[in-house]
């Protein structure tokens, strides 16, 4: 199916969702998916609100862009959390492990505090949501948006639930940019950050017969460290681009953190032993090292 279908069908799908409801909001993050979607519902209703977590360490290639937004005029509503990420850090530690948030009690309360949390709060007098969630980006949510369909009801949001619109939640990566290129939609630079194997598009390998999109930079906070349990790519990402944010992860305990995991308290007899004394030496020698897990 081309774009102009995919555009379509997009469009079809909000107007039904809104004809049924009284208080629609989009959830964004400015990343490139939630831009689409944005773009998409206001070439329908411009007057929908867009709320958007400032969890205080969003990528800060973010900010350029919502202040674009804002002095365009459109009708931006911020949650902010009550606790910092450093605060979460201290309490629950860094949130380094599986994906499955139930499983990691610091991924867990990382995510609840600083997005979860805030959001609910603001947005439990809305009975529609829009987001960009998208099904190729793994297996779980293909499967997830096969059986449940991109427009559902869902109990855990809101005080009584409330029904999410997901209108392009069968789109590739590389629709979202044939879309934003197409209607020269402003996106943060975080995406032209790129390495070997790593680009706003991808790429696509088949998984289980499916297509699913691979290699694609991904918008998140820049202090989670939670990717670097899969990928070497996010944090050497933050390393080529941003080195002074990437020297303040590694001064704030990340680097003792990757290393009791990686290392296990042996230390490493080519290098010297990981303490106090050398720890400036594999900054600075071995930052590869802090890369993945």
């Amino acid at each position: 199916m081309g774009l102009k279908n995919k555009e379509r069908k997009a469009l079809d799908l909000i107007k039904r969702a809104l004809s049924e409801h009284e208080k629609p909001f989009i959830s964004c993050s400015f990343g490139k998916d939630s831009l689409v979607v944005m773009h998409l519902i206001h070439r329908i209703n411009k007057n929908i609100p867009i709320i958007w977590a400032r969890t205080g360490v969003n990528h800060p290639t973010v900010y350029k862009v919502v202040d674009h937004y804002k002095k365009a005029g459109y009708k931006i509503i911020e949650v902010k959390p009550e606790k910092s990420f450093w605060e979460i850090v201290n309490e629950y530690g860094w949130p380094i492990g599986a994906r499955n948030t139930g499983s990691n009690i610091a991924v867990a309360q990382c995510c609840k505090e600083l997005k979860k949390k805030p959001m609910a709060k603001k947005t439990h007098k809305f009975d529609l949501e829009f987001n960009g969630l998208t099904a190729y980006e793994s297996w779980t949510r293909y499967c997830r948006l096969k059986a449940d369909g991109l427009y559902k009801f869902v109990k855990s949001r809101g005080k009584k639930g409330r029904d999410v619109c997901m209108p392009i939640g069968f789109w590739h990566t590389s629709d979202v940019w044939d879309y934003i290129e197409k209607y020269n939609i402003l996106y943060p630079e975080v995406y032209n950050e790129n390495l070997k194997n790593l680009t706003k598009r991808g790429y696509r390998k088949k998984v289980k017969g499916i297509e699913m999109d691979r290699g694609m930079i991904r918008l998140g906070c820049w202090v989670c460290p939670l990717k670097i349990k899969y990928s070497d790519k996010v944090m050497k990402q933050l390393r080529e681009y941003h080195p002074k944010l990437w020297e303040t992860l590694m001064e704030k305990g990340l680097a003792k953190e990757i290393a009791n995991i990686k290392l296990k308290g042996q230390g490493s007899l080519i290098d010297g032993y990981f303490t106090e004394e050398t720890l400036e030496y594999w900054i600075e020698k071995r930052p590869c090292f802090f890369d993945k897990i």
